[in-house]
Order: C-alpha cells, then structure tokens, then sequence
C-alpha cells in the first residue's frame, strides 16, 4: 500500500536532456534500433492515460541521442490484445534496408505469445504478420523477445532470439536463419533469488579489457520481487557474464551482479545496429514499486542517459563498465572547473534544476567526503563517501520523499574500495539523478523529488581536503526555443 497523498507532495520537473512522452505512461524501452543515422526509441506506453494500461509501442527518433522527436503510436493495442515489451532489427537486402520487430502479444485470455511486423518507411508505419503469433508455448508469461545477431568462428551468420518465462526464472534461447522460423536451442535459469520474476533479457558480446580475440556474453536481465512479501526494494538489473556459443550460455559463475545500484534503473537493453557495433543501452529510471504514483504530469516516466557497455578485469573476474553517452561529456565540458581548497567547512555551491557536475578527490586528503543536495521541495538527497567503509550511498529522505511512497525514502550502497583517488560524475536532470563512479564501474540511479527550484549542494568533508569540481547547468525545456522544444523530449 502506498502512502497517503498529503501537502507535502511535489510535482516534479520535466528532465531537459533524458526521453520523456509528451503525455501519459511509459515504461519499458522497446525495439531500440540504429537505422541510416536515427536512433530510434520504442517504449511501453499508453496512449490514452497516465497509468499502466492499454499497452501500445510509443516512438522517438533522435540523432544525437539527447534531443528526440516524439511520433505517433508505432504498434497500436488491439481488442483483446496488448503490445508488450519486444526488440527491432534492420535488416538489408541489395539497396532496400527493413526493419522487423518482434514483441510480445499479451491476450485477454490470459496467455502471452510471440508476434512480429514489418516496416518498409524506416519505422514509422508497421504491419504486423498475419501469421501472428509465430511463437506460442500456451503459456501465462512467455514473453519480451530480444533478437540479436550472431555469427560463429566459420563466419555463419544466424539469429538468436531470447525470451523469458518470467516466472520460472528461464530464459528461452532461439535460433533462426530467416528471422520466421524458430527452433529452441536451450535454456538458462532458475537461478538467484525465488521471489522475482525474469524480464528483458539481452545478450551482448563484448571484448574483455579491449581484446577483440577475447569475446565474453554478457546476459542482460531485468528482476522484479512479486508475491504478498515482495522486496520492498522492487525491480532492480542485474548481468552475468559467461560464454554463448550460438546455442548455450554457460555463466562464469552461477550468480546474478547487480548492474546497477541505485533503485531506479529496470529493463534495459541494447540497441541494435549501433555504430561501430558498440552496446548502447538504455533503461526505464523508474520502479515498480511506486512507478504508478510518482507525481509528475502530464508525463509519467523517463529513459536514462544512454549507456555504452563495456568488460574490463577486476580483482580477477570481468565487470561491466557503463559510460554515459559522449554528449553528456560535451555538456559537461561547456561548465566552469572549480577546486574548493578547504572543505573542512561547508562550502555552498548552486546548481540549476538540470546540471551535470564532476568531483575529484583523494580520500587520503580529505577522510569521508559528503554532498547533501536539496532544493525548494522538503526533501533532501545525500551522497556520503567514508573510505573506510569501502562504499558511496545516496539517501533520499524528507517529507515530500516520504509523500511518493512509503517505500520511496531509501539508501543505496555503491561499492567503492579503496582509498585510491576518486572521480564522481553525477548527472540531475530534474528528478533523475545518476551517478557514474569513475569510468562507470559502478553506477546508481535514482529519481529524487527536490522541487522546481535552484539546488542547493553543500559539501563537507572529515579531514578538509581539497575537491576539484567542474558544474554545468543545463538549459530547461521551458528556456528552450519553439524549435529546440518541438524536437526534444
């Protein structure tokens, strides 16, 4: 049960540089596709209210991956139908390049199977197969395909389907040469936690540390606590990394990592065809736990930044490295560097509602570090770093957090050993905070409810070492001109 609405409650901002609809409800990203120079979004979405409901695919087109022009609904809910999550994929044939999509038909009847539509205008107009379903195991939740491609050491090219059997914690491995026909190859899981369902999976192959010779799969998986005792922590992403040989995935080690450690990052995946064949993958920052009232209007749910995966080697077994897309770092270099030289004090620093901010420090100067950020909301958001705990945490807390859910007021612990130097990029685009530690060894996302206001950040440290800091506001979509708003989120 979620908490009573009171007056604390805070109608928060639309982001400036993160996807937002126009209108209504959004959740899951869908058929991600690059496609003759556009990145195009498809997501979960219901045209004609802002709760879940009337599952249709949204779309959004962009070509930078920050600014993105919303179009009419993709794939439509039909009398007894409904367009769950699925994946896209371009496809060339001599001069002419389509696009399929595969996506869930979840019917009235309780049951869901896989379809697939084709598109010959770029994606904009679709047509779905009228041999639909074309994937059918009569079962209650069968569901979210992700076709990827693969091609084997002789240089075979095939299709890889995935799919989940959500609550049995299975993912269902398909192989195609036609992208019609489908034969099951294997199956992965159970596997962790009982009391979640499986959704979105993905598999990527990525080079680990860089060396093309060495190619790891890394399993994408999106987990959701279901039941009368749900975890009260609700949806989360996690990977593993193993080998696929085109049939099976054989998992390094049998356990689940978290992707990502903050309480709002859930079914993420990759897009397909992107250029030079680099994993770009981006995620619905919200949870299921208090998706349905978190108080924004008229829109209801947000995209992360864009992420580019990557392996690197650490303390001996490979790690998932996400890097914010570049235009997050052009952003960033447009603010102004600043080293604040005694922080043993609390220095002030304002920031605008939309902002990107990059910290340096070397805990051996300064002890535990501490960013307290708050704005014209009751509420707060706190980013303590104590070196000798060996983690960050970012806290939200105060009356207008406790006003969203009962759940909403949390902590979440970030790893970071060590007491070697330490850089921090945080990015706050009205209610979504995401922070990249380092190069994006570890990451936390989370939305937070500090108002419409100027942000106040207050920094303090034990022993009042030095901090280097470089802040870039970033302008509003109300401050943008009629053209830069009609195609930005």
């Amino acid at each position: 049960m979620s908490s009573p609405i009171t007056a604390t409650r805070t109608i928060v901002p639309r982001p400036a540089f993160h996807f937002t609809p126009r209108r209504n409800w959004m959740n899951d990203p869908n058929g991600l596709v690059h496609d003759r120079g556009v990145w195009h979004l498809y997501f979960q979405y219901n045209p004609s209210g802002s709760d879940w409901g009337n599952m249709s695919w949204g779309h959004a087109t962009s070509s930078d991956l920050q600014h993105w022009r919303e179009h009419p609904v993709a794939l439509s809910h039909r009398d007894g139908e409904q367009i769950f999550s699925g994946s896209v994929v371009a496809t060339t044939d001599g001069d002419e390049t389509s696009l399929t999509a595969f996506y869930t038909s979840a019917f009235d009847d309780d049951h869901q199977a896989q379809s697939t539509a084709s598109s010959r205008d770029g994606g904009y107009t679709w047509l779905p197969d009228p041999a639909n379903p074309i994937l059918d195991r009569g079962t209650s939740a069968f569901r979210d395909p992700k076709v990827v491609r693969f091609d084997d050491p002789t240089g075979r090219s095939r299709w890889i389907m995935l799919t989940v059997e959500a609550d049995d914690r299975q993912v269902l491995i398909y192989s195609s040469t036609d992208l019609r026909s489908w034969s099951l190859q294997s199956t992965f899981g159970p596997l962790g936690d009982a009391g979640v369902v499986w959704e979105c999976p993905d598999l990527v192959l990525l080079p680990l540390d860089g060396d093309p010779d060495d190619l790891r799969g890394v399993l994408l998986l999106s987990t959701n606590p279901v039941g009368e005792d749900a975890d009260a922590d609700g949806s989360s992403m996690h990977y593993i990394v193993g080998a696929f040989d085109g049939a099976v995935f054989t998992p390094d080690r049998p356990e689940l990592e978290r992707l990502d450690h903050g309480r709002d990052l859930y079914a993420g995946v990759t897009f397909d065809s992107a250029p030079g064949g680099e994993a770009i993958m981006l995620g619905w920052m919200s949870n299921w736990r208090y998706a349905h009232v978190f108080p924004s209007a008229p829109w209801r749910g947000a995209m992360s930044l864009p992420r580019r995966l990557s392996l690197r080697t650490v303390d001996g077994a490979a790690r998932l490295v996400q890097e914010p897309a570049p235009f997050v770092g052009e952003l960033l270099a447009q603010g102004s560097e600043t080293t604040v030289a005694d922080t043993a004090h609390p220095s002030t620093i304002m920031l605008g509602t939309h902002a990107i901010l990059q910290a340096s420090w070397d805990p051996a100067s300064t002890g535990a570090v501490r960013f307290a950020l708050s704005g014209d909301a009751d509420a707060t958001v706190e980013l303590d770093h104590d070196p000798r705990g060996g983690e960050l945490r970012v806290t939200r807390r105060g009356r207008a957090a406790e006003a969203v859910h009962q759940d909403f007021p949390s902590t979440s612990a970030v790893p970071l050993v060590g007491t070697s130097p330490v850089t921090l990029l945080m990015s706050l685009d009205g209610p979504l905070l995401e922070v990249f530690v380092g190069d994006g060894s570890a990451t936390a996302s989370n939305l937070v409810v500090l108002g419409d206001g100027p942000i106040t950040l207050i920094l303090t440290t034990d022993h009042g070492g030095p901090i280097t800091m470089t802040v870039a506001d970033i302008e509003s979509p109300e401050r943008m001109t009629a053209s830069a708003r009609d195609v930005s989120a």
